[in-house]
Formats: C-alpha cells, structure tokens, sequence
C-alpha cells in the first residue's frame, strides 16, 4: 500500500465525522451557556428560587463545558489528522528523493 492509497482513505472517512461530531458538540456548548445564563436571568427577574436556579445552571453549565471541551477535541483532531497526512506525504517523497542519491 503506498502513501497516497493510505491517505485518500483516511482523508476521506475521518475529518468529515469528527468535523460533524465537533460542530454538533459546539451547538451543545452554545446551548449549554444560554441555559446557564438564561437561568440567571430568570433568578434576577423573580420567576425561579435561588435553589431552582443554581440547579438548572448546574446542569447547563456542565452542559457547555462538556460540549466546549468535546468539539475543541474533535475540531483540533481534524486540524491534526489533515496535517499530519501532508507530513506523510512530504515525508515520503523526501525518503525517495535520499533513496535515490544513495
């Protein structure tokens, strides 16, 4: 198998899922932290307890920290993935341009 045969089915397959999985986790984030601030806004205009509202932030607060976290990860693979492909392949015609000359 050669290089270009490997990275034409890695490429292909796996940055567009974790592309999607990062994004849809990145929504989970954006919805986590409105929650989280929509709670406290329902705590200062009087329509929740104190108790209701930290409850509720609580969750969505974990909520967008676990989809910050989540789609920094898979977005940051991606970059990764794609990048280390491009070594792969600078790589290897490094290699059979020194195995030439020997």
């Amino acid at each position: 198998m050669t290089v270009s045969t490997i990275t034409e089915t890695t490429s292909t397959k796996r940055p567009l899922r974790l592309r999607i999985i990062g994004l849809t986790a990145l929504g989970f984030c954006v919805i986590g932290y409105a929650g989280f601030a929509a709670a406290f806004f329902a705590l200062k205009a009087g329509y929740i307890t104190t108790a209701t509202c930290f409850a509720i932030a609580g969750v969505f607060g974990v909520m967008g920290e676990a989809g910050l976290w989540v789609g920094a990860a898979c977005l940051g693979l991606g970059i990764y993935t794609r990048r280390r492909e491009k070594f792969a392949r600078w790589g290897a015609r490094l290699k059979s341009l020194f195995g030439r000359a020997s």
